[in-house]
């Protein structure tokens, strides 16, 4: 088989991969966790590694949507993803 410089990804695909890699990552990062933690149920760290990978990945997504909801029609910013205030929750 002959590869040409066609089959190469060009400036565009590399940059989509680029701009792609944090969520990348963050999801293998949590697949780790989760490799962990059904491997030892009970393991303090792996529980503690586990919820650091969610909270990451949300993190993420939320930085995403926040910034995708900033070149779109005004929106409500999702930033407080931490429990809601008694008074909230009524």
């Amino acid at each position: 088989m002959r590869f040409t410089t066609a089959d190469e990804p060009t400036g565009d695909d590399l940059a989509a991969i680029e701009a792609e890699w944090p969520q990348i990552a963050a999801e293998r990062d949590l697949v780790d966790a989760e490799c962990r933690l059904l491997a030892d149920p009970a393991d303090a760290l792996a529980k503690r590694s586990h919820r650091r990978a969610v909270s990451a990945l949300l993190h993420l997504m939320v930085q995403r949507l926040n910034h995708d909801a900033g070149n779109a029609a005004p929106v409500y910013m999702l930033t407080n993803f931490g429990p809601a205030d008694a008074a909230e929750a009524a």
